[in-house]
């Protein structure tokens, strides 16, 4: 599937620029998948306010 592919290229690249790897997810939803879908934000959401604030982007240079 070429839109994975995508995101995994994209999940690097947020990951390199130090945003953190749980705060990003790629789940496959039916339109007809209402409920599932607001599940699946509600969970991440939940997720991401546990985790905080994400400090990864604001690194020190060197």
């Amino acid at each position: 599937m070429v839109a994975r592919r995508k995101f995994a290229l994209i999940k690097n690249l947020l990951n390199y620029m130090g945003v953190e790897e749980n705060r990003v997810n790629f789940t496959w939803v039916s339109a007809s998948e209402g409920a599932r879908f607001a599940e699946l934000i509600t969970d991440l959401t939940g997720k991401v306010k546990e985790m905080g604030p994400n400090t990864g982007l604001f690194r020190k240079a060197e």
